[in-house]
């Protein structure tokens, strides 16, 4: 009985598998690069763990997905070598119902989708296969407050190593150091303290204003024989100026704010922050931390891993959002300058 139930559960998996790592070839052979075993393997337990996400969640089926996005996300997972199976776990899934339209009876169109993101240790591997001349990274210290710290000083060529002495304090994490070992033998020593995490938050809280209209967009519109509301994209002239400078009272309190804390305590910017952020402020502070500190290391990527990392990056994403918006109104570079500029100003 329990060989029967299991089979159809590893024929459908296998069809997946299959299905999904011979288009990543294909990709892969178009870019001239080598699908070696390792991106295979990642390729497999991404879609494996999808397969298993699916399969826990209710009323969801992997037909129900939108194909070209598990395309890319599996392709991404192999491009980086992002081992969904690793232990701690280098990237994770989620599902997320989206909108992508309105058939012509005026109906909502509907869609799955995964949306995939990567771990602290998933960037610590990242640096690891890519990361620039590099031969080995060393477990990175988490400074937290109380903590004695003094950081790497820089005497010509010469670098003098931070010093770090935990007191055990306190659980805030105020600084993240990654000692990394180069081939020649040098050791460098990446930082980020927990002030370069509100940038990250405010990409955010950015990213989750992109649809809001504030109940300023009201009122219908005939789609077919149906009426259905009118969206951000019906906005007028005057709607949009104002939509703007709603988001622009949000924006200009988060400036104000001089901590991460007192983001995450904004009235203003709470509705448009996530559970994650709320509920476990910090552990994503100290993901975000290790990313930022990783993230400016020169890296080595083939054609296929500099794409996946420049689409996973928030930064990047927000602009592709402001981009879709404005339509050719403002020009790429100034959305990620001004994003930076929004914190920091």
């Amino acid at each position: 009985m329990a060989d029967t139930a299991v089979k159809p559960f590893t024929t459908s998996l296998s069809e997946w598998s299959k299905t999904y790592t011979n288009l990543v070839a294909k990709d892969y052979e178009i870019c001239g690069v080598e699908f070696d075993e390792y991106s295979k393997k990642c390729a497999l337990e991404a879609i494996t763990a999808i397969f298993n996400l699916v399969k826990t969640s209710p009323k969801v089926e992997m037909a129900d997905l939108d194909s070209s996005n598990l395309r890319s996300i599996v392709e991404h997972c192999a491009s980086l070598k992002l081992n969904a199976n690793a232990y701690p776990r280098e990237c994770y899934f989620q599902l997320r119902n989206t909108k992508v339209g309105v058939d012509e009876q005026g109906k909502d169109i509907w869609k799955q989708m995964v949306e995939m993101g990567i771990d602290g240790d998933g960037n610590d591997a990242i640096l690891t296969n890519f990361g620039k001349d590099v031969e080995k990274v060393y477990p990175y210290w988490a400074v937290k407050e109380g903590d004695t710290y003094v950081p790497p000083k820089h005497k010509g060529i010469e670098i003098t190593p931070p010093e770090w002495e935990e007191k055990g304090q306190s659980e805030k994490v105020v600084a993240v150091v990654y000692p990394v070992k180069l081939k020649d033998g040098t050791v460098v020593y990446l930082t980020a303290n927990r002030d370069s995490v509100k940038v990250n938050l405010f990409a955010h809280i950015r990213n989750n204003l992109m649809n809001e209209t504030f109940d300023i967009v009201k009122g219908t519109k005939k789609i077919g024989n149906k009426e259905v509301p009118r969206t951000r994209y019906d906005a007028t002239e005057d709607e949009k100026k104002a939509i703007k400078d709603k988001k622009e009272e949000i924006y200009s309190a988060l400036r104000e704010c001089k901590t991460v804390e007192d983001m995450i305590a904004c009235e203003q910017a709470k509705p448009y922050i996530s559970a994650a952020w709320l509920d476990t402020t910090e552990a994503m502070v100290l993901r975000k931390m290790r990313n930022n500190a990783i993230k400016k290391f020169p890296k080595n990527y083939n054609t296929m891993a500099n794409k996946a990392y420049i689409e996973m990056d928030e930064t990047y994403q927000s602009a592709q959002e402001d981009i879709n918006e404005n339509a050719n109104k403002i020009e790429f570079d100034d959305v990620i300058d001004g994003e930076a500029e929004a914190i920091t100003e």
